[in-house]
């Protein structure tokens, strides 16, 4: 069953991608249908809600915007002029 969803999986995957689908949308796609076609539903919205949580859950990807608000602080309170003229 593993190797059929598989291959339904690439086969839509890149059929969508002959149609000239954009690949979000081919991705998104083939997963519903390989989800519709071998899920039940519930299970299926379970399981992608899960990975999809668990993608973002990662700090490594919240130190970019905390990063960027760290910038954007020091620029706004004149820190960072401070220490690029090293000037009291």
């Amino acid at each position: 069953m593993q190797l059929e969803a598989a291959i339904v999986l690439v086969i839509t995957f890149f059929f969508l991608l002959a149609m000239s689908v954009p690949v979000s949308f081919s991705i998104i796609t083939s997963a519903l249908v390989t989800i519709i076609m071998f899920l039940t539903p519930q299970f299926g919205m379970f399981i992608s809600a899960q990975k999809m949580v668990s993608g973002i859950d990662s700090f490594t990807l919240l130190a970019v915007p905390f990063f960027i608000l760290a910038g954007q602080l020091m620029g706004s309170g004149g820190i960072a002029k401070r220490l690029i003229n090293l000037e009291y």
